[in-house]
């Protein structure tokens, strides 16, 4: 089951596709620290839904939808 946070990231990514990380964070994290912004893009890569390309100091910068995410139901009901 998906975090509100993390099904919030994924319908956004659904009509951008890819984003840097700081407009993802505006549009869907409003007032997340860096650190949960981090986590909730990590937690989504981890399992597939999003590629996650890094700036040169190692820094998440831009995020992609990947077809797992495009497929996958983001309400239970």
């Amino acid at each position: 089951m998906m975090t509100p946070e993390e099904t919030r990231v994924l319908a956004f990514l659904r009509k951008h596709l890819i984003a840097r990380v700081g407009d993802v964070a505006r549009a869907c994290l409003v007032g997340a620290s860096p650190e949960w912004v981090d986590r909730v893009i990590g937690t989504l890569d981890w399992f597939g839904y999003v590629t996650v390309f890094y700036g040169p100091a190692g820094e998440a910068a831009v995020v992609q939808i990947t077809d797992r995410g495009k497929a996958c139901r983001l309400t239970d009901g």
